[in-house]
């Protein structure tokens, strides 16, 4: 195999050899991983700043209040969640969401055909108070067409 690929890995020591190989399987492993645990791994598991987002949700007076009665199931907010949370069996149940690993990005409030999440805190005393302005996703501007 002189003058192939291969031939300069062998060429060059197995400890290249070895790196390549390791390089190659985490590769399959990570790829692997990405589609068992549905997507955003790096987002769930590893990011750092998820991780201070998660501690932010776990203290904060912030939830997105479900109201029961309104709730259809209709597994929409469910749908649109990024995160991949179960965000319908707290609607059924009629508890706030308090999941840490949600952002709060107001996708499953948006998305809701009855109007049944909305954001709202708990006050000094714990009572909840529901915000008046509807949420609202932030959205990218377009730019122009070519030629306007």
């Amino acid at each position: 195999w002189p003058g192939t690929a291969l031939g300069s890995l062998f060429d060059a020591g197995l400890g290249v050899y070895y790196h390549v190989v390791d390089i190659f399987l985490a590769g399959i492993v990570g790829v692997g991983m990405y589609f068992w645990f549905s997507g955003r791994v790096w987002c769930r598991f590893a990011c750092p700043l998820a991780a201070l987002m998660h501690l932010y949700a776990r203290f904060s007076r912030f939830r997105i209040f479900p109201e029961k009665s309104k709730c259809i199931s209709c597994n929409v907010c469910t749908s649109v969640c990024h995160q991949g949370i179960d965000i319908m069996n707290f609607a059924n149940k009629g508890l706030p969401m308090e999941d840490p690993q949600c952002v709060r990005c107001s996708a499953c409030v948006q998305e809701c055909p009855t109007g049944t999440l909305a954001f709202g805190r708990y006050d000094a005393a714990g009572a909840v108070r529901l915000d008046r302005v509807a949420a609202s996703t932030v959205r990218l501007r377009e730019s122009p067409p070519a030629g306007s």
